[in-house]
């Protein structure tokens, strides 16, 4: 089973780049199919929701759960984690309520596959895309965390290939010892850019993915890692879509 978390950004993005923009973040997601010890995944939670949470001005998360029989004894791929059908979010406390809903999910659902992201990016992306008709400066980012094993990549990447038009980005964390060559092709750092199932290139690249691994070794630091290209996909999306930092909009108003 995965949890996935929504985190909002507003005007504090602008402590990862020079530029001004309004934005929100949408979602952290971690394995609950796998026997990765549920430590670990809550530890990825943590390390990460710490640092996204400051850029969130209301530090409601949306969380969902994906890879689990859920409360009422069905299989699903993309469940609100607070166990709730009106609503996922799951607070105004930050990781804390993160935290606590996932630990309240670990009691109540119980570890089911196979294991598909297609379901959790489409909703993740079909929150951004609402987004465009009320405020275009918003920006939205989905962190998952999990084990590796993926069985429905083609959806995947026909889910990525959509939401690449989107203001949306997605991070992932692998954890355990799983082999994660699945996670690299998504993250299409070879240059090369993601193609649908019907031939259609992404507009950018909107993933990164980090082993959790290569964090515990001492190797690199999972959150400078995973928003190193963060900055550079949010202006890129705003950039060709011509939307102008919110300082720039005042002064032109102000003029």
């Amino acid at each position: 089973m995965v949890s996935s978390h929504i985190f909002s950004l507003d005007d504090q993005m602008k402590e990862l780049h020079t530029d001004f923009y309004a934005s929100k973040a949408v979602a952290a997601a971690c394995s609950w199919k796998l026997q990765v010890p549920a430590g670990v995944k809550g530890k990825a939670i943590t390390e990460i929701g710490e640092v996204i949470q400051f850029y969130d001005s209301d530090r409601r998360f949306p969380a969902w759960g994906f890879g689990g029989k859920t409360f009422d004894g069905t299989v699903s791929h993309c469940f609100n984690l607070n166990g709730r059908a009106g609503g996922f979010e799951v607070g105004a406390d930050g990781v804390e309520d993160i935290m606590a809903a996932y630990a309240s999910a670990l009691n109540n659902v119980s570890l089911a596959g196979p294991t598909l992201f297609g379901q959790v990016i489409n909703t993740a992306a079909r929150i951004a895309g609402q987004s465009l008709s009320y405020d275009r400066s918003k920006y939205f980012i989905l962190l998952m965390i999990t084990d590796g094993v993926l069985t429905d990549l083609q959806e995947t990447k026909d889910a990525l290939v959509r939401a690449s038009d989107l203001p949306l980005s997605i991070l992932i964390v692998g954890v355990g010892g799983a082999d994660f060559t699945q996670m690299e092709i998504l993250d299409a750092d070879n240059g090369r850019r993601l193609e649908s199932s019907t031939d259609r290139v992404a507009t950018r690249d909107i993933v990164q993915f980090v082993p959790m691994r290569e964090v515990h070794s001492g190797q690199i630091s999972v959150v400078q890692a995973l928003l190193e290209e963060l900055p550079g996909q949010f202006l890129t999306y705003m950039r060709c879509r011509d939307i102008k930092p919110l300082n720039v909009q005042m002064a032109q108003t102000c003029a």
